[in-house]
């Protein structure tokens, strides 16, 4: 059985509330600047249609081994770009990750 009104009462452990997500946590560093939304969509569109890309292009029989390696390192830069961008990249991030794919 509830005490009256205690139900209607938030909890409060007097901790300070943490995300389940650490993506969902600012970066308050000095100097931090993150990316606007627009950016970030931009850029993660433009990595997406390249990856894509970089996949048919592996999956094409007659690949000689240099080609495959260069691929599969290509693949896995633009894994890794497309997941800074998803958690947090700042101005600069996007302006490196855009001139890499230039």
């Amino acid at each position: 059985m509830c005490r009256t009104g205690a139900a209607s009462q938030p909890y409060h452990s007097g901790m300070a509330y943490i995300p389940d997500d650490i993506s969902q946590i600012p970066d308050n560093r000095p100097g931090y600047t993150p990316a606007s939304d627009g950016e970030r969509e931009r850029l993660t569109i433009l990595l997406r249609k390249r990856l894509d890309q970089v996949i048919d292009q592996e999956q094409q029989a007659g690949l000689s081994r240099q080609d495959r390696e260069r691929l599969t390192v290509m693949h896995k830069q633009i894994r890794a770009d497309l997941a800074a961008i998803r958690y947090g990249a700042t101005e600069k991030t996007i302006r490196d990750i855009e001139h890499r794919y230039r």
